[in-house]
């Protein structure tokens, strides 16, 4: 049975702090089972991955003007972007709008997709200690070309790297300089939290933040090496590093929204190959299912069967910069088989995706230029 999101309770919280759940908590009800479910999750994952390669192959054109507009009184938000929702309230007596109910925006995007609204600000307000919070945001009045908000979400929030000018992320207008999440498992009924200006993780092992300006409101991270168990994925001549090109392009980025971890075609190649040949004394499937290609036929009658562990280090070769995943960070339950959790794309950047990141706990501190991983944190 779903969870209803118009039936949740908002649980008294400290200032900047939510609860978040597993989006598939809310949807499950929509599916005759947990593969057609996981499908849709599948075909999100593709989506994101489209966008990302629209803006970083061609940034975001928009366009905007100011008309005179009625702005709704009250709007109810829930952080749905990706895996992840959140529910909050934002609303009071009376939201204005920007230049007196003139200023509207009407947003372009790279890959085709559209939406228009108004530009309004009001308050949340944190019921623990009474502490409302003014932010901006845009209340919706058409999307085109894209699926358009339902009953049970009814808006996006934006968590990009905070900027000391410009934009409107959510740790951009709460001035925070520190955002800590423990991301709910993909089979798991817990809710867990984000917050912004205190984090309750143990910073057990550090990547390095690195700013980008010409993409400023993604996390880039100094990832470093890669193993599979103790074998080195060695990095191909077209990647040659991790660290960005002249032009800002390539290293990799932390991205919550995208669900698995996506490597540069080449890389991912060696990665694969090299994934197989540790996996011991499981037959392999002739045709994987969806857009995996390296899956295992589960046994039913056997114990859960181990599989390689992947090592991911920041920075430098250390036990402090290594993101050790494994099992279920590393593979997935889908269609009665073990499928590896990480894909190829046509880009030269990599993404960190969020079933290798669930149940840890992230602290991004932009102050610090640090990103803290506490494994188990939840689940």
């Amino acid at each position: 049975m779903s969870i209803d999101p118009t039936k949740l309770l908002h649980p008294p919280m400290p200032s900047y702090t939510f609860t978040i759940y597993n989006r598939d908590l809310f949807e499950k009800s929509k599916f005759k089972d947990y593969d057609s479910l996981f499908e849709s999750r599948l075909a999100r994952c593709q989506a994101r991955a489209d966008y990302l390669a629209s803006i970083l192959e061609n940034g975001n054109a928009h366009e905007s003007k100011r008309a005179r507009e009625k702005v709704p009184k009250t709007t109810s938000t829930q952080f749905v972007n990706g895996e992840y929702v959140a529910s909050f309230i934002i609303g009071t007596e009376q939201i204005k709008s920007l230049y007196g109910n003139k200023c509207i925006y009407n947003m372009k995007y790279a890959d085709g997709t559209r939406t228009r609204g108004w530009i309004a600000d009001d308050v949340i307000t944190f019921v623990l200690d009474k502490n409302p919070v003014r932010i901006l945001f845009g209340c919706g009045k058409d999307q085109m070309s894209g699926t358009p908000f339902s009953g049970s979400y009814s808006g996006i929030a934006g968590i990009g790297r905070r900027r000391m000018s410009g934009g409107y992320s959510l740790p951009t207008q709460f001035e925070a300089d520190i955002m800590s999440m423990c991301l709910p498992g993909f089979y798991s009924g817990k809710e867990s939290t984000i917050s912004f200006h205190t984090t309750p993780f143990k910073k057990k092992t550090s990547a390095e933040l690195l700013p980008n300006f010409k993409f400023p409101i993604f996390y880039f991270v100094n990832l470093y090496k890669v193993f599979i168990n103790d074998k080195e994925i060695p990095l191909n001549p077209s990647l040659s590093t991790w660290n960005f090109g002249n032009d800002m392009t390539g290293g990799c980025i932390v991205d919550t929204g995208s669900t698995f971890t996506r490597f540069p075609q080449d890389f991912y190649i060696v990665f694969r190959d090299t994934f197989r040949k540790e996996v011991r004394d499981i037959p392999m499937v002739d045709v994987p299912p969806g857009s995996f290609d390296t899956c295992y036929k589960d046994d039913p009658s056997a114990q859960e069967p181990n599989f390689p562990v992947v090592k991911l280090y920041f920075g430098s070769e250390k036990p402090e910069n290594l993101l050790l995943l494994a099992q279920q960070r590393v593979v997935v339950h889908f269609a009665g088989m073990y499928c590896l959790g990480f894909m190829a794309w046509n880009q030269a950047v990599a993404i960190l995706g969020a079933a290798q990141l669930q149940g840890v706990g992230l602290t991004f501190d932009t102050s610090q230029d640090t990103l803290s991983f506490d494994l188990d944190a939840c689940d």
